[in-house]
């Protein structure tokens, strides 16, 4: 039987539930990030409109601010992420009890012998995706595939709120033309071995 895998990405995680909890926020761009006083810290997540300048996670606050001098910077509330997290998270349990998480925000589901009972994995996906949204205001984007590195690949290829499917007959189309680094766990240094081979 072949195997149906999901991988289940909240899309900006922290700054989504702060969006949810503020929803002011969601009219600004805006990020999560470290203490701007004490001029350190880098940014967690970032909302859509912050995406539009450019700002990447991972780079320092004062960066971010001479691309978008308007972002509005708010500190992390870790307990609620820990919150929002089990709540999306015991969604996933609905459907399959082959749940894996990676991180708060991201988890793969073997659904496998949950399509019986729910429908294929696209339909598992979209409801998933509909019942995320309308009991925790966030919104996740889903891979659907026969392997978990695909499903991980499908979840990241189009966002926010979105399903992506790669199946054994068009995965190649997709997959083929990505850059190594899109691939789970190819670092910079990986990829500029593989560059070399």
């Amino acid at each position: 039987m072949e195997r149906t895998i999901l991988h289940c990405d909240c899309n900006g995680f922290y700054a989504s539930v702060e969006c949810v909890l503020r929803p002011e926020l969601r009219d600004v761009p805006m990020a999560v990030g470290g203490n701007e006083e004490m001029r350190h810290g880098i940014i967690l997540a970032k909302n859509e409109k912050a995406k539009k300048f450019n700002i990447q996670t991972a780079e320092t606050i004062w960066q971010a601010k001479k691309k978008c001098p308007e972002l509005v910077v708010v500190p992390p509330h870790r307990e609620l992420y820990y919150q929002y997290s089990k709540r999306v998270m015991d969604i996933y349990k609905r459907y399959t009890d082959y749940v894996e998480t990676f991180g708060l925000d991201e988890a793969w589901l073997d659904v496998t012998e949950s399509r019986m009972l729910f429908g294929d994995g696209v339909k598992i996906a979209n409801e998933l995706r509909r019942l995320v949204r309308e009991e925790t205001g966030l919104t996740i984007s889903v891979g659907v595939s026969f392997c978990k590195v695909f499903a991980k690949l499908g979840s990241d290829y189009k966002k926010p709120d979105a399903t992506t499917v790669f199946s054994k007959e068009n995965w190649r189309e997709f997959i083929y033309p990505l850059s190594a680094k899109d691939l789970l766990l190819v670092g910079e240094k990986t990829y500029q071995a593989l560059g070399k081979m």
